[in-house]
């Protein structure tokens, strides 16, 4: 993507490359697809009729344009903005958080003028914690459904070492971890896993794994488990709280059931 990306912008003057294809030449993983198969995504003030690209129409001020690797791209600050606007809100939290990670100043880019208060809530959700993409649709999940924002990356002392947790409340030690494939799969690993979890067992903490396969498609049933489990623990949310939860809960599953077909209408 690349180099079709600086062979694009070096050829047509006006192109910019921006939204997630500029997130990606930054180096975030914020392609949900094959990168081969990615469109290039071009802001330009007229419509570019180029093969394997996507053009949004906009005039961007000189500020908001840069150059990297060879190649004309929004800043980070802007692609940041853009993805917060238009990217789904766990794509674009995921993005975020990778964007804090490379030092990008989120409160500077909430109190730019013009945002919009369904921009600023998904910007005040940033957190430079999270390892992984799917971790940061995981604490999506969890906020978006009524739960107390959970804190990223908590430091737990082991015998022979410190366990990083991937996000949890360490006020009813509870953690949630992210079993990603590409880190959890080998036998060596599953074995590290399982003893570090046994450890903070002893500890007091329970600790729920999260497979790849649960992220989005069993979104409900996590969102479930997890505070039902913290309720275990000791939390106690009021009525409005619970039912924004059940609520919450019933709309994913609606969403991911199959939709029964309608039946025809004959006249």
């Amino acid at each position: 993507m690349i180099v079709r990306t600086r062979r694009v912008t070096q050829a047509i003057p006006q192109a910019v490359a921006c939204r997630q294809t500029a997130a990606h030449i930054w180096g975030l993983r914020a392609l949900t697809d094959y990168e081969d198969d990615w469109p290039i995504e071009l802001a330009a003030p007229t419509h570019l009729p180029m093969p394997g690209c996507i053009t949004y129409l906009t005039q961007l001020a000189e500020e908001d344009i840069t150059e990297h690797q060879g190649i004309r791209l929004t800043t980070m600050e802007r692609t940041a903005l853009d993805c917060a606007r238009w990217l789904p809100r766990p794509e674009a939290v995921a993005a975020l958080d990778q964007f804090a990670r490379k030092g990008v100043d989120m409160e500077a880019l909430w109190h730019r003028p013009f945002n919009s208060w369904r921009l600023r809530d998904t910007l005040s959700l940033t957190d430079p914690g999270a390892a992984s993409p799917r971790e940061s649709w995981l604490r999506v999940i969890l906020v978006d459904g009524g739960l107390p924002r959970p804190t990223t990356q908590i430091r737990v002392p082991l015998s022979d070492r410190v366990a990083y947790l991937d996000l949890g409340w360490e006020e009813f030690r509870l953690a949630v971890e992210y079993d990603g494939q590409e880190f959890h799969t080998s036998p060596l690993h599953q074995q590290h896993d399982a003893d570090r979890r046994d450890e903070l067992r002893r500890r007091g903490w329970r600790v729920i794994a999260v497979r790849r396969d649960v992220i989005p498609g069993k979104a409900a049933d996590l969102l479930e488990h997890v505070a039902n489990a913290l309720i275990e623990r000791g939390w106690r949310p009021g009525p409005e709280v619970t039912t924004r939860i059940l609520r919450r809960i019933r709309a994913i599953r609606r969403r991911s059931s199959p939709r029964t077909p309608r039946r025809p209408r004959w006249r």
